[in-house]
């Protein structure tokens, strides 16, 4: 049940500070606004896929590291996503955009490891 609190709180923490970013402008006015926002996306997402995978009847031995995995997949398809709508942080195909998604993929990574840490600790 934590779990499940755990996800919902940074899932409406992360639409809330979304809506002011776009809102207020703050991804072009704040450098690095969307760093923040990538880190607890995968938070957001890594402690719902842990919360799913524990109340799946069949068990992962290592459900963690499939988290974290899963977590990877989303932050790539939200990528994608950025690319087709133009959304990106530089034009598709620059390298400004190249790194912009690789260090966009990291900080999603970043939050499914925080959340492993985290899940870890709780279990202690």
């Amino acid at each position: 049940m934590k779990t499940y609190l755990s996800a919902l709180i940074a899932l409406v923490v992360l639409f809330i500070a979304h809506i002011l970013g776009n809102t207020f402008d703050l991804y072009t006015h704040i450098n690095g606004y969307d760093i923040p926002m990538h880190i607890l996306g995968g938070v957001g997402i890594g402690f719902s896929i842990i919360a799913v995978l524990r109340s799946c009847t069949f068990k992962i031995d290592n459900y963690y590291w499939v988290g974290v995995l899963l977590v990877f997949i989303g932050g790539f398809l939200w990528e994608l996503f950025e690319a087709y709508y133009g959304i990106a942080g530089a034009p598709v195909g620059t390298k400004a955009y190249y790194i912009d998604t690789i260090k966009d993929l990291f900080d999603d990574t970043l939050g499914g490891l925080i959340v492993v840490y985290v899940e870890k600790a709780r279990i202690k």
